[in-house]
């Protein structure tokens, strides 16, 4: 699959006050209508940013992933939402989770293809998001994250494709690799790893400029 060069992503920001009483900022990008099929409900990604790009600018969660693709004219054929963590916090899986609840009601998306990723710290709040709402998504691809190999039983029979590189000093690998131990034990049913030889931290970049892995992730639903 090749991702085309298509009009831009329309752009929005907004604020959502969740169950906690905090409020999220988010980025949301609507995708080109040709590149989807019109009137029926259409896939959610959900991107969760690394620890440097937390604050009140919501034009650093441009910065990496997604966004970047988006913004640089890839035909992402998703609506795709990009909060932004407060400032010197780390992700809160509940109020992410009231973010996805909220937009996806919002933004008439099939329930059933909500997809979850992030890099660095976004990659640690997508494997705990994912051991306490495993029903909310479709799939998942944690980058260069960890998670808490006791919870691997929850999402098991989820599709989830992770990356890491075997040279990461921020977040050493081994975060991936026992998360992967782990599943394997749990008898997972459609768990893949990509670990990039020699490279360090900055897995995210060769990852996320690959067509494949958003076609993967537009193959799978709930």
């Amino acid at each position: 699959m090749t991702i085309p060069l298509c009009a831009a992503p329309t752009e929005s920001k907004g604020t959502h006050k969740v169950s906690s009483g905090h409020e999220l900022s988010y980025l949301l990008f609507e995708p080109d209508p040709a590149l989807l099929p019109a009137g029926k409900p259409r896939p959610l990604v959900v991107f969760l940013h690394g620890a440097g790009e937390r604050g009140d600018d919501l034009e650093k969660v441009k910065k990496h992933g997604p966004p970047t693709q988006a913004m640089e004219g890839a035909g992402l054929p998703f609506v795709l939402l990009a909060p932004q963590c407060p400032p010197g916090q780390w992700w809160d899986t509940d109020d992410v989770i009231d973010l996805i609840r909220h937009v996806a009601k919002e933004q008439s998306i099939d329930p059933k293809r909500i997809h979850l990723t992030g890099l660095s710290m976004g990659g640690f709040g997508t494997w705990n998001i994912l051991a306490k709402a495993p029903e909310l998504f479709a799939s998942a691809v944690p980058i260069c994250g960890a998670g808490e190999p006791k919870t691997a039983g929850a999402f098991k029979d989820m599709p989830i494709w992770a990356f890491h590189g075997t040279a990461d000093e921020a977040v050493p690998v081994d975060g991936t690799r026992k998360m992967e131990a782990a599943l394997e034990k749990a008898d997972a049913t459609d768990f893949r790893a990509t670990y990039y030889d020699g490279v360090g931290h900055d897995s995210w970049t060769r990852t996320y400029s690959n067509p494949a892995v958003y076609a993967w992730m537009m193959l799978q639903s709930r």
